[in-house]
């Protein structure tokens, strides 16, 4: 810095001088011009990202992941307008201080700007390992990854202070997925293969929601709200957080495998942090939760019965409606007639055949009750099973909520900016290894 501000007061106060002019340019090559111009777009990127929150289903003007593959292809996630912009701006920056290093005989700094440039925009760096660290929630980001085969697809997300449930496109990231893939996945895979047992998918769902708590960084203050969300408490002053942010499906009701897998977190979430929450929502635990099988009752708490724990259809109308008054919302016809409905020619999760749909599904909800600790997990078994079974009918989907865009949040965003950083750090390390190296010779670096 002192070398070129040196520079800088020969050229401007003395007369112009074309080589000391070319000097001065030549020294920028050495300088982390890639970093900082990457942080400048990266700042542009974000602030619209807020602004289109702020609006509330606002659309960024400068990203969108509708076209992204993964969370490594971050050229398709902006657009092609944004893009090139940054490329230009990216030659601009590195290819004059590049050529003038090698006009005034410093070719080893010009060569390797011009590579690391190079390297850059032609993603020739490798992928970032981020995706599989662990990850890590708070309060307005409880993120719920969903089972996918898929590169990329929804998430939902937990209602915060003032705002209800949503969806979002999200790239799909590894470590994020590890409980929906490495235990729902299979369950799956075993459910089609016809391997799986009846305990199964409490056990999974189980390990699935306690390694889940552990990403979570929750204040007592959501504990309470999602408390409040769930145990229809009417004292609450923000009842915007039964509102549905996201999109609904059409012809399609809310008793969806996935949103039950949704409602499970938030439910365990609460169970866990139970000690936090007032007086009058502890006695609510038993409301959703079957405590006699969890085993965690609180001191001076009484049973009470368990939202739709009662035999046969009676037991299943109750959870719906149960479902649909979270929600504060009417349900739809089709969650409660099965009229037009076959049921499977057979049933492996009651190993019989079944005669007509209403024996089917009384049936059908006594084993899931048999094979839950929750409300939530014996709609999750419902659904599930309905799903390999029957399929997406008569109102049933595995994911009845959908995200109005595929453009993703701010949060999705910057998980696909991780690439532009890991890249833009490679390449400016290799026109900086010049002086690393010589750092290194000093003694600096050892």
């Amino acid at each position: 810095m002192l070398h070129i501000r040196s520079l800088a007061r020969e050229t401007f106060h003395g007369s112009w001088y074309s080589e000391r002019s070319l000097q001065l340019v030549a020294q920028l090559a050495r300088g982390p011009l890639l970093v900082q111009l990457l942080f400048c777009f990266w700042i542009v990127s974000w602030i619209d990202g807020l602004l289109a929150e702020y609006v509330g289903n606002g659309k960024p003007h400068f990203w969108s992941l509708s076209n992204l593959n993964g969370p490594f292809d971050w050229a398709s996630g902006v657009h092609q307008g944004f893009y090139w912009t940054l490329s230009a701006a990216i030659c601009m920056v590195f290819i004059v201080p590049s050529v003038a290093a090698l006009t005034v005989g410093d070719p080893l700094v010009g060569v390797l700007n011009l590579l690391g440039v190079l390297l850059f925009l032609l993603d020739g760096t490798a992928r970032n390992p981020y995706v599989d660290t662990p990850h890590r929630y708070a309060d307005d980001r409880l993120r719920i990854a969903l089972p996918t085969s898929h590169h990329e697809g929804m998430l939902y997300l937990l209602p915060s202070s003032g705002v209800g449930i949503d969806a979002v496109w999200s790239p799909k990231v590894a470590n994020e997925h590890l409980e929906a893939d490495g235990e729902m996945m299979v369950l799956f895979q075993h459910m089609r293969s016809g391997r799986w047992s009846l305990s199964e998918p409490l056990e999974r769902m189980r390990i699935s929601l306690a390694r889940y708590q552990q990403r979570v960084i929750i204040s007592s203050s959501q504990i309470q709200n999602l408390a409040s969300w769930i145990y229809l408490d009417k004292t609450t002053r923000n009842l915007s957080v039964r509102r549905i942010q996201c999109q609904r499906v059409p012809d399609v009701h809310l008793i969806g495998r996935d949103l039950m897998y949704t409602l499970c977190h938030a439910e365990y979430l609460v169970f866990m942090g139970r000690t936090r929450l007032p007086r009058d929502l502890q006695v609510k635990l038993g409301k959703l939760r079957f405590l006699s099988r969890s085993g965690a009752s609180p001191p001076g708490t009484e049973e009470i019965r368990t939202v739709g724990f009662t035999p046969g259809f009676d037991g299943y109308k109750e959870a719906v409606e149960y479902v649909y008054a979270i929600f504060d919302t009417e349900v739809d016809p089709l969650a409660l007639s099965f009229e037009g409905t076959s049921p499977p020619s057979y049933s492996a999760a009651l190993s019989k055949e079944p005669s007509n749909i209403d024996e089917y599904v009384a049936e059908l909800w006594d084993a899931s009750c048999r094979h839950s600790e929750s409300l939530f997990t014996a709609l999750y078994f419902f659904t599930t099973v309905w799903f390999m079974e029957l399929g997406n009918v008569n109102g049933f989907h595995i994911f009845p909520l959908r995200c109005r865009t595929q453009d993703g949040d701010l949060v999705s965003q910057q998980i696909v900016w991780r690439q532009v950083w890991y890249s833009g750090l490679t390449a400016q390390l290799i026109a900086a290894s010049p002086a690393a190296f010589g750092l290194f010779v000093l003694g600096y670096l050892q």
